[in-house]
């Protein structure tokens, strides 16, 4: 009775709150971009404290160890590593994560679809929400489950531990773009429309082996990224509504871009980066141990310190590391297109997305990208400090 209680609060009562909130956002006479990015704002607030919350709960209530007695003696074992538990522990875990996080983009996206004027279903809204969510639960299901497999064979000491970590990082990250063409909704890039992206693919040097096209008419998405980590083995993927709304020096700037992201392998700095992190935490575990706070709190005495230092992790060390890595990106289309284009292209972003150009600090770092406005004067100091060196010219954008 109280699970069944508890879950049905977990979808309600974030849709109540957003619902409430967004009525009042979209009721205010700001700019339709200061509305959309305070909304912005409390999702990524939401999406942070809402998991944790549906955590908590879950392991108040005993909801995992409802599930694993239900298994009982059904449980499968290979070399000692029992695969039902931890596949149960893992889907009931995103299951229950993820309703919170449908509520509060239901709650929302009403608000949203009004001052954008978008078409899109609400179950495309729950639809794209899940999608996120399959993407992460796979990702983190597979890294967590070859840890625990090094730790069943080699056993658990601390180099082990370490080596372990280095490996399923470097593994989850290198496979976990090819996800998108398993749980996007997408189709293949076809006549017009394919040979010219083929051809502005071309013009900044890459040849990807894939070009898809996501649907983003309906939610006014202009979205463009490329997936992979194998050379040969890179799909580019672009929304409908990016491929209206630019012409071909912005699309080709965009594309750029992407590309540039490749170039600087900013995907393996990210891993270099996760990798660090843990393995400090990691020894440090193993150096002073959670014993007091576990027994304390229980699981809480671990769950409450890691969720501490994933906040630190991803919003401000993975977050600053991000940002930098847009403004690498921007700096590498700009010296292949030009200065130029890139700022057009940056500025047809904002204006089809309806995004604010300027954003604080701790906004910036939670969603891993700076404002427009600051990535727009970076290009433009660009161009000034090339214009300083004598004899440079500024690259052509054709």
């Amino acid at each position: 009775m109280f699970v069944a209680a508890f879950l049905i609060g977990l979808a309600v009562v974030p849709f109540l709150v957003f619902r409430a909130y967004a009525t009042r956002v979209e009721a205010s006479d700001e700019p339709i971009e200061d509305r959309l990015h305070r909304l912005n704002r409390a999702q990524q607030v939401g999406g942070f404290t809402l998991p944790v919350a549906a955590i908590i709960g879950l392991y108040a209530l005993e909801v995992i160890d409802r599930v694993l007695a239900a298994i009982g003696t059904a449980s499968l074992e290979i070399g000692g590593f029992a695969v039902l538990e931890f596949g149960a522990i893992v889907l009931v875990s995103f299951g229950v994560v993820t309703l919170p996080l449908v509520g509060m983009a239901l709650g929302a996206y009403p608000t949203v679809r009004s001052l954008r004027d978008t078409s899109a279903s609400l179950w495309r809204v729950v639809t794209g929400v899940l999608a996120v969510m399959g993407i992460t639960a796979v990702s983190v299901g597979v890294a967590l489950a070859g840890f625990f497999a090094i730790q069943s064979v080699f056993g658990s000491s601390l180099p082990v531990l370490l080596a372990g970590l280095g490996a399923v990082v470097f593994v989850g990250f290198g496979l976990s773009p090819y996800l998108i063409l398993l749980f996007q909704d997408r189709v293949p890039l076809e006549g017009q429309r394919r040979e010219r992206v083929d051809r502005l693919c071309e013009e900044v040097g890459y040849r990807p082996r894939g070009l898809f096209l996501l649907e983003g008419e309906s939610t006014k998405t202009a979205n463009a990224l490329v997936a992979g980590t194998v050379p040969g083995l890179r799909y580019v993927f672009l929304t409908d509504y990016l491929l209206a709304e630019c012409d071909d020096d912005e699309l080709r700037a965009i594309l750029a871009h992407e590309f540039g992201h490749v170039a600087g392998r900013h995907l393996w700095q990210r891993g270099l980066l996760t990798v660090a992190v843990f393995s400090v935490w990691i020894a440090g575990a193993d150096l002073v141990g959670f014993g007091a706070l576990e027994e304390t709190l229980g699981f809480l005495g671990f769950f409450l310190p890691f969720m501490g230092l994933y906040a630190v992790y991803h919003v401000v060390l993975l977050g600053g590391l991000a940002r930098w890595q847009e403004f690498r990106a921007d700096a590498y289309a700009a010296r292949r297109v030009g200065h130029e284009a890139t700022v057009a292209a940056l500025e047809r972003l904002a204006d089809a997305n309806d995004t604010r150009r300027e954003a604080g600090l701790l906004y910036s770092l939670a969603t891993h990208h700076p404002p427009i406005g600051d990535r727009i004067e970076a290009v433009r100091d660009g161009i000034e400090a090339t214009d300083d060196v004598p004899g440079s010219e500024t690259p052509s954008s054709g």
